[in-house]
């Protein structure tokens, strides 16, 4: 599984983002997604606010706690790659392709060989 958080505007204006942040999460094999399924079916069928997905912003007390607690009783690995936005070069920052395309060999990178 893998999400990203910031923006592609490398102003300093309101709203741009500081930094350009990639994070991995790696498991050995699928129990945990299966588990994380079965528990949202769980929840719909006891009438929980659920969405389509679970996200810690947006989701109740109550069922990040039960999320929470799942993912507890289970090993992963979480990686994540920050990019200070100022100190990307200038052909890096190109275009939105150029420097997501950098932001993401950079991490795998350094990433595959310790988890290969």
């Amino acid at each position: 599984m893998a999400d990203e958080s910031g923006n592609f505007d490398f102003s300093r204006r309101s709203g741009a983002s500081r930094y350009f942040i990639l994070t991995t999460v790696t498991c050995t094999d699928f129990t945990v997604g299966d588990e994380l399924l079965a528990l949202r079916r769980d929840m719909v069928w006891r009438g929980l606010a659920v969405e389509s997905e679970f996200h810690a912003t947006d989701d109740s007390l109550e069922v990040r706690t039960e999320v929470f607690d799942l993912l507890r009783r289970h090993d992963f690995r979480v990686d994540a790659t920050i990019l200070e936005k100022a100190k990307a070069q200038p052909q890096t920052r190109a275009s939105e392709e150029t420097f997501y395309r950098y932001a993401w060999d950079y991490h795998l990178k350094h990433l595959a060989p310790k988890v290969v």
